[in-house]
């Protein structure tokens, strides 16, 4: 395999990667923290990290298992750090790893798999025969440039994995998608660079038409046009998955199954060319330039709607390709925020994000703006320009204050349900919150985090003690922070030692609410580092009278910790109060 020449200039992000310290207490899982949270486009990495990153010494090759009940997705990774960045290839051995991983995950004898894998293996297998999870991604993550040899293995696992999934949920219609992916130099540029440009593809090319309709707009024009299916294979076949930069979800894969849409697409394709563009609805594509005259040309291309169509005839035979014309509406558009609702509303044949269906309810404008008194940015609408890291959004609080106001499952199970349905959003939303109280929420979370990756890092170095243990087996479970939420929202009473009619009411001073302020996370983290021995051992009463106790599976369960809570921190006021000094002080009911 040649060599290739390493040029550093070539790769903007590894200098915001090294910038940030945060990451560096992630080690050698700092650049995959640092990518997926690019890929999966998370609010919030650090709750990524304390979920997912699994720790110990005997990891079973397993770096990170992620889990997303609300989005039926299941990631498993491995990392690969060379101390010299950009070799031509990383190690095809690392990337085989993957196969023991998901094996131990899926299918070792649970009396075999070492004790800090039991649970989200365990979590993991019982999702799958519920049909909870619906997608296992399985990504290896590193420093050196993408090789065939590391896809051929990643192609391996893959195909290995959809065999055992198969045997586990007894279903043999591959009606759960395994797909895999290598994210290496060029394809984490390529990610940090789509965070702040909707199109990758930057140079001209002709558009093999004769004929279309043109319109225009304040701030776009467009033309409307038949293009061969030939066109676009070739566009996929030469630039992959960047050709859907601009939109929110990639090409999903050509799976061999009736109930893939983009194995039906490729099947229409190849039985009936002639009625392709009768069947199929057509592709929505951005282009930063068009040039009608003296031939139609582009600079740039990105699909917004049309992704499966793009990429099953990407999977299509060439002579089905050449009898296929497709319709398609191709866009120049130079405003930001047109762009932005451009990609929204196109994207029909990908799901909305629930949050933006609310992106201009008045408490989402409200809150933006009480924030932004406090010089904290809230976000209540989604946009391609990156979020900065102290903000608040509202996708990502959603959860936690469901949670905190007493509805974990919703919160954990079906978050999408907050902004779909208008009973539960006026719940987690009413009219009377205050920018004051997510405050509040929002440090309880970054304390919960903190806390929970603490421990992790004990637990992986076997330096913790019996009782942090006994914390740690609440703490490992991906629902563990609702759980949290929940119970100290039901023990508000007790920790501010007064009355709480509404929870709502219980708010940050504004003197203590600021972007840089972390004194209201250090105050939830004392109490948390109080409070976790006495749950850990009500949860272990309960474990003992009822194995099944899964946290947090059962709302009822939950409650009956926060009534034993209660109890115990009457009785241990004297011992307990002090604990909670910091957050009277910080305050108000």
């Amino acid at each position: 395999m040649t060599q290739k020449h390493y040029d550093e200039s070539q790769f903007t992000f590894k200098a915001a990667f090294e910038a940030d310290t945060d990451l560096k207490q992630y080690q050698h899982n700092a650049l995959t923290v640092f990518a997926l949270s690019l890929y999966l486009r998370l609010e919030d990495f650090q709750e990524f990290a304390a979920n997912a990153i699994t720790e110990g010494r005997n990891d079973k090759k397993v770096d990170i298992c992620y889990v997303d009940e609300n989005e039926k997705l299941a990631i498993i990774a491995q990392s690969y750090n060379s101390s010299t960045w950009g070799k031509v290839a990383a190690p095809a051995n690392k990337a085989s790893d993957l196969n023991t991983a998901t094996t131990w995950l899926l299918s070792a004898s649970e009396e075999l798999i070492p004790q800090h894998l039991k649970t989200k293996s365990k979590e993991l297998r019982r999702l799958l025969k519920s049909g909870d999870i619906k997608r296992i991604e399985i990504l290896f993550i590193h420093n050196c440039y993408e090789s065939p040899n590391v896809e051929k293995e990643l192609k391996a696992a893959a195909e290995a994995t959809r065999d055992v999934v198969k045997t586990l949920t007894s279903n043999q219609d591959d009606s759960i998608i395994v797909s895999y992916r290598e994210f290496g130099l060029n394809s984490i540029e390529e990610l940090y660079k789509s965070r702040d440009s909707d199109i990758l593809i930057d140079n001209w090319m002709e558009v093999p038409i004769t004929d279309y309709v043109e319109e225009h707009g304040h701030d776009w024009k467009a033309i409307l046009t038949t293009v061969p299916g030939h066109w676009m294979q070739n566009l996929h076949r030469l630039h992959g998955d960047r050709l859907f930069s601009a939109n929110y979800r990639d090409y999903l894969g050509y799976i061999r199954r009736q109930d893939n849409i983009n194995y039906q697409i490729t099947q229409t394709a190849e039985a009936e060319p002639i009625n392709f563009w009768v069947y199929n609805n057509g592709i929505t594509a951005l282009t930063h330039e068009l040039q009608l005259t003296p031939n139609v040309r582009i600079r740039g291309i990105s699909i917004i709607n049309g992704a499966q169509t793009t990429g099953a005839l990407g999977d299509s035979t060439e002579s089905a390709a050449i009898a296929t014309k497709v319709l398609i509406r191709i866009v120049e558009c130079r405003s930001r925020d047109l762009i932005n609702n451009i990609i929204l509303y196109n994207n029909t044949q990908n799901e909305i994000k629930p949050a933006d269906r609310r992106s201009n309810d008045s408490t989402q404008g409200r809150l933006r703006a009480d924030f932004l008194q406090y010089g904290i940015k809230y976000v209540h609408r989604r946009s391609a320009i990156r979020t900065p890291r102290n903000a608040i959004t509202g996708a990502a609080i959603a959860p936690a204050l469901c949670a905190f106001h007493g509805d974990p499952q919703t919160a954990y199970r079906n978050a999408k349900e907050i902004f779909n349905d208008d009973t539960t959003y006026q719940r987690v939303f009413p009219s009377n919150i205050r920018a004051e109280h997510v405050f509040l929420v929002k440090a309880l979370s970054t304390a919960i985090d903190s806390v929970k990756i603490e421990i992790k890092r004990k637990v992986s170095e076997q330096s913790a003690t019996k009782l942090e243990e006994h914390q740690y087996e609440i703490l490992k479970y991906s629902g563990a922070k609702h759980f949290l939420f929940y119970i100290i929202g039901a023990i508000a009473e007790e920790i501010m030692q007064r009355r709480v009619s509404d929870l709502y009411e219980w708010k940050c001073r504004p003197e203590i609410i600021s972007a840089e302020n972390v004194s209201m996370s250090t105050s939830w983290d004392i109490a948390l580092r109080a409070l976790l021995p006495q749950i850990a051992t009500i949860v272990g009463r309960q474990k003992t009278q009822d194995p099944s106790y899964d946290v947090p599976r059962s709302t009822e369960l939950s409650r009956r910790v926060a009534e034993d809570l209660k109890a115990v921190i009457a009785s241990l006021e004297t011992v307990l109060g002090s604990q909670f000094d910091e957050i009277r002080k910080r305050t108000t009911v």
